[in-house]
């Protein structure tokens, strides 16, 4: 695993920044979606979700695209690499790759899931596993703030600190399954955009197909 981490640091550092980069962009889409759903509150209390559920949806869209070009400008690069028979075809490289990225992410929740029992139930009341699930939770939801408004309308929370520890255990699956898809279309070369061209450009793609031949 260190051997991969260094051969593919430089895809992994990618998936980080931008990652950092979509926290600061998804943080100020949801207060500006939480701004206009409490200036369209009715009056008395109550607010609706729905601009700061939809400002998440699209940044959360948004950071899956930029990973999506990201993972798949790479398995394009591992395509020549492998058709010349200097590397061994990895199917499964962008999710161990996008997994390493998001491996922060998946720590917070698991601590927070061990330590939120310990702090609460059973009368342990550890102090310190207290503490820690405060902190973990604090820094998850920091760094996850594109996620807000899809984790407050799911879980039906009051505020995203009251967000069930257990959901944020998926978050991270989004990002697994596009880099994957985004690995797998990228090693075969395939282009939708190519492709609907295609459809319209017909007698173009066949003359191409033509000179290949010759």
């Amino acid at each position: 695993m260190k051997s991969f981490i260094k051969e593919n640091g430089h895809l992994i550092w990618r998936l980080i920044l931008n990652q950092i980069g979509m926290t600061v962009f998804g943080l100020m889409m949801s207060m500006t979606g939480s701004a206009i759903d409490y200036a369209l509150g009715e009056g008395d209390g109550t607010v609706s979700r729905t601009w700061n559920f939809w400002a998440s949806v699209f940044s959360v869209v948004f950071y899956m695209f930029i990973n999506y070009w990201a993972i798949k400008e790479e398995g394009q690069k591992d395509k020549i690499r492998t058709d010349a028979g200097r590397r061994e075809r990895r199917v499964y490289k962008g999710v161990l790759v996008a997994l390493c990225a998001t491996s922060l992410n998946i720590l917070l929740a698991i601590i927070m899931n061990i330590c939120e029992p310990l702090a609460s139930t059973s009368g342990l009341g550890i102090e310190i596993a207290g503490d820690i699930y405060v902190i973990a939770k604090w820094i998850a939801i920091l760094i996850q703030g594109m996620y807000w408004g899809i984790l407050l309308v799911a879980s039906g929370s009051s505020s995203i600190i009251a967000v069930p520890s257990w959901m944020f255990f998926f978050t991270p699956v989004l990002t697994l399954l596009v880099a994957h898809i985004a690995y797998v279309l990228g090693l075969r070369d395939f282009s939708l955009l190519r492709k609907i061209k295609n459809l319209f450009t017909p007698e173009e793609a066949d003359a191409d197909t033509k000179g290949a031949k010759k």
